[in-house]
């Protein structure tokens, strides 16, 4: 009715799921990709739950729209209210296969296998999507896994997906489901969307059918359609749906604040009950959930080296020699996944460690992405040198997708060419997440370095991804009693974890003892001489950026109008990526940073940032927690930002404070600091390598006895061309 009023091409608040309609916020990102890593496994049950009106059904329709049809036969079962019996003819209807009347159930799973054979043979696989999953009852449920059963010599024939509403998880954790989640390679939940995000979503289905501003939506109406609808989308198409309604109606042309609130009501006089259009959420990307790791039955296998499409993927492996450029195969080395500096650094440590040892294996560090992300021309020496190689996958660009697709195929002929004897990861990235699934995939002993730690389980996907990787490992390493006491709580039996401590620690004292003094570091970065004065009576550092997981251009100013503040009480000294210095310099924060106590830097390498670090008072993160870690080591406290005001509960070790973008919380929690210190961890701080002999001491028991002997290889420069001598 109101479309060719407002010059619009279609109702771009409708409440049937539309893919074209398809919005990426970061819960539905996440939910995607792991269903198109699902896809890409193409065996076990993926589970994804979220409340009504989330927008599960949109998902799922998008990621059956970007299929190709040549690879996956999909069908998708909606009505879910059937006994098992029902559900096998359900399932046969949706993926076209005729079938009579009155069949038996053994000749409807007769049907079903034959069909998935003809698919198998087409070169194709099979995959059902079951909706509102939640109304299937314990037997329906038994009989999908059942389903799963069903193989042609060591392939799966049919992959299940599981979408359904939280009632789902609750079946799903019952003890009758055991043999069901072992079969889960990974379970996600869909929450409602920020308030950010809520603005983003209405925005972006308005430019879906050519909105150019009219009506016009005012910055109140936006967190007025939040505060309404909880950041559901399915309340938002059904709020911003009368409200456009409204307007047209009585010829307005700005929705605001007010008109929401009347609209609200009106829909609440309808439908019956308080504020029934939407009780208030708190807002959430996505609701971390355990997951349960598949029980893999593939042997691990030499790759064949005429498989033309993995060496084309190996092309784009770097290969960086060590001093110990021969590996023998007869000792199957350790492989470490590490995607920055810091996790390069822990394995460095381990590395030294083990080569005291002639018995244990060699080290091999596998960073996922390009070779500059983890920065070793920045470490000594004598610790690059430990390792005994290092791989860089390449894996920088594309979607989350594609970038997991092109980590499984790169990683996977790593694993093939060298079978390594274990797997350790650290970190929280979607690229290490992919590694440890994949090496879980193929049986591989897999170790968590670090476990328990968490940033913001409230906003932060990689603490999803750090959830993920703790339960999908065998052992889990963790750097305190803190952390490992939380993974009790999260249900870890108490026999996977070992309290090592942390590698960094000792890592971290070699870069300080090798460093220039902190004041030639900030000379070198351009600081006058009174400004080296102050700083020498103390400084602190703010290495809160404009990157991924911390904060947005918006928190910027929020973070330079505290900054501002805190600078009235020291020189505050804030080290600036590109990025960062582009956001400050085109917005707000540079009128409010002119004639402060701030300190712009640029951003050096790794090393030089651990000696700023050193030599600070304290140390200003965003929820990313940049270098929050490296000063705890270094027994520096910190202090972190929430620009969005929501602060988690709980705090990592170090840090003094976790508070909203405050000027006198900020500094009265700086005054705390100067006044009382921080407490300490008497094993996350012990500098003296003790971690190192604790892990050392751990991986002699757990490390697998030296593998069948193996003709020896070399590494070449290219992966992809291995050289085996015998």
């Amino acid at each position: 009715m109101y479309e060719s009023h407002f010059g619009l091409s279609g109702p771009p608040f409708q409440l049937n799921p539309d893919p074209s309609f398809y919005f990426d916020s970061r819960g539905h990102s996440h939910a995607l990709a792991y269903l198109k890593f699902g896809v890409h496994q193409g065996e076990g049950f993926i589970v994804v739950t979220g409340e009504i009106g989330a927008g599960k059904t949109t998902l799922v329709r998008t990621l059956l729209e970007g299929l190709n049809s040549d690879e996956v036969v999909a069908a998708q079962v909606l009505n879910t209210q059937l006994e098992s019996g029902e559900l096998l003819q359900a399932i046969l209807t949706a993926f076209g296969v005729a079938s009579q009347g009155g069949q038996s159930k053994a000749d409807l799973l007769a049907s079903l296998e034959a069909f998935l054979i003809v698919v198998a043979a087409q070169g194709r696989r099979a995959l059902l999507v079951v909706d509102e999953a939640q109304n299937l009852g314990a037997q329906a449920i038994e009989e999908l896994r059942m389903l799963s059963n069903f193989q042609l010599g060591n392939h799966a024939l049919l992959q299940s997906f599981l979408i359904g509403q939280p009632e789902l998880r609750k079946q799903l954790e019952s003890r009758a489901m055991e043999q069901l989640r072992q079969r889960v390679l990974a379970s996600c939940h869909l929450g409602p969307l920020t308030q950010d995000e809520t603005r983003g979503y209405i925005e972006h289905r308005l430019s879906r059918v050519g909105w150019t501003g009219r009506p016009a939506f005012d910055d109140a109406s936006f967190e007025s359609i939040f505060g309404w609808t909880g950041g559901i989308p399915r309340k938002i198409n059904l709020l911003c749906n009368r409200l456009l309604l409204a307007a047209f109606l009585n010829d307005l042309s700005a929705v605001t604040a007010d008109s929401v609130e009347n609209t609200g009501r009106e829909l609440v006089r309808e439908t019956g009950g308080a504020r029934a259009i939407a009780e208030r959420v708190p807002p959430s990307s996505t609701t971390p959930a355990p997951v349960q790791p598949s029980q893999p039955s593939e042997p691990l296998q030499l790759m064949d080296p005429t498989d033309s499409k993995a060496l084309a993927a190996s092309k784009s492996i770097q290969h960086v020699p060590r001093a110990n450029e021969q590996l023998d195969a007869s000792s199957r080395p350790l492989l470490c996944v590490a995607d920055s500096p810091l996790s390069y650094l822990k394995f460095a440590v381990l590395a030294k460690a083990l080569r005291v040892d002639d018995a244990m294996p060699p080290v091999i560090v596998v960073n996922p992405g390009a070779a500059e992300d983890v920065e070793t021309d920045q470490l000594p020496d004598h610790l690059v040198e430990a390792v005994s190689a290092e791989l860089h996958l390449g894996v920088t660009t594309g979607t989350i997708a594609e970038r997991a697709a092109s980590t499984f195929l790169r990683f996977g002929d790593v694993l093939n060419r060298l079978a390594p004897c274990a797997v350790i990861t650290t970190g929280m990235s979607d690229s290490v997440l992919n590694c440890a699934l994949l090496s879980r995939k193929r049986n591989l002993p897999l170790a968590s370095l670090g476990a328990g730690q968490r940033r913001d389980m409230q906003t932060l996907a990689c603490d999803l991804n750090a959830v993920l990787i703790d339960r999908l490992s065998e052992i889990l390493y963790t750097p305190m009693l803190k952390t490992h006491y939380r993974l009790y709580r999260e249900g870890i039996p108490a026999d996977r974890m070992v309290c090592v401590g942390n590698l960094l620690t000792d890592g971290l004292h070699q870069i300080v003892s090798d460093m220039p003094t902190v004041s030639e570091l900030l000379k070198g970065m351009g600081l006058s001489r009174d400004q080296l004065r102050r700083a020498l009576r103390g400084f602190a550092l703010v290495t809160a950026q404009v990157d991924e997981d911390d904060l947005n251009p918006l928190d910027v100013v929020k973070v330079a109008r505290v900054a501002r503040d805190l600078g009235k009480e020291t020189l505050l000294v804030w080290s600036v990526t590109a990025r960062t210095s582009e956001a400050i310099a085109n917005g707000k924060a540079n009128s409010l940073l002119q004639r402060s106590g701030v300190v712009l830097v640029p951003r050096s390498g790794y090393s030089s940032q651990v000696g700023l670090v050193r030599g600070a008072t304290c140390v200003i993160a965003g929820p990313g927690w940049g270098f929050v870690e490296e000063a705890d080591c270094l027994d520096i406290p910190g202090i972190v930002l929430y620009p969005g005001g929501e602060v988690p509960t709980g705090a990592p070790g170090g840090v003094i404070a976790k508070i909203p973008c405050d000027s006198v919380a900020c500094v009265g929690a700086l005054h705390e600091i100067l006044e009382r210190g921080r407490p300490e961890d008497e094993i996350a701080n012990d500098a003296s390598g003790a971690a190192s002999a604790r892990l050392l001491e751990h991986l002699r028991r757990w490390l697998p006895a030296k593998a069948i002997a193996m003709p020896s290889f070399q590494v070449d420069t290219d992966i992809g061309s291995t050289q085996t001598r015998h």
